[in-house]
């Protein structure tokens, strides 16, 4: 099973059907779930070692078409693909949640061994809570709103300031149903890290209902930290 996200199921198909079409004894299945896009490969061969490593061969072109898109080339969830990024680098995370109320946190310590590198998370539901815990300034706030790029940034530089982690996260948005605006919908999501290098944020438009949206922005803030770690 390839995991793939940031990329719906017929961009998927197009840019790898060339492939998986001259494995003709290699079954190939397009999943969609819940936030990103499964890949499975299913071989038979005369005995477990062939048909495993005819499907590694297709697995192996596929992840190279699709490049970084691929999180995980056997199964792994995104929070076990990141703290094993982590744990060999030997860096330590903190995160700073407000619309996702602890579930990245909860994500990452849901891993075997997370106490390695995850140092601490902070849920900041309210604005007073962001400039009390995190120190993020009021008139940023004020100016742009809780949701924005800027308070997704300053959230992660808190963060990260507080708790001397090597890499921040923070996400901050509208899970809904109530609370959009018609510059801000439910589904308007910030997400940001913060590292030595300093803050990268992005903007998400999310679908779903509050329990996707909330999942959504977890698996995407997870992603923007394995993307900044590759680079």
């Amino acid at each position: 099973v390839l995991k793939v996200t940031g990329l719906g199921e017929s961009a998927i198909d197009e840019a790898i059907a060339p492939i998986y079409k001259s494995f003709d004894d290699v079954t190939t299945g397009i999943l969609f779930n819940r936030a990103d896009v499964e890949i499975h490969l299913t071989s038979k061969g005369a005995d477990q070692a062939s048909a495993d490593a005819r499907n590694e061969e297709l697995a192996s072109l596929v992840a190279e078409k699709l490049g970084t898109a691929v999180y995980s080339t056997a199964g792994e969830e995104m929070e076990k693909v990141i703290g094993d990024m982590l744990t060999e680098r030997g860096q330590t995370l903190a995160v700073a949640e407000s619309c996702t109320g602890g579930l990245i946190g909860e994500r990452i310590t849901d891993v075997a061994g997370s106490s390695l590198y995850f140092l601490e998370g902070a849920v900041v539901y309210s604005n007073e809570a962001k400039i009390r815990t995190l120190a993020v300034d009021g008139a940023l706030i004020e100016k742009f709103g809780a949701v924005s790029a800027e308070v997704a940034e300053a959230m992660a530089e808190g963060m990260r300031g507080k708790s001397g982690a090597t890499y921040a996260l923070s996400v901050t948005g509208v899970a809904g149903p109530g609370g959009g605006t018609d510059e801000k919908p439910v589904g308007t999501v910030f997400i940001a890290v913060a590292d030595a290098n300093g803050v990268k944020s992005s903007k998400l438009t999310l679908p779903g209902d509050r329990y996707l949206i909330r999942w959504r922005s977890s698996q995407a803030a997870l992603d923007l930290l394995r993307r900044r770690m590759l680079d």
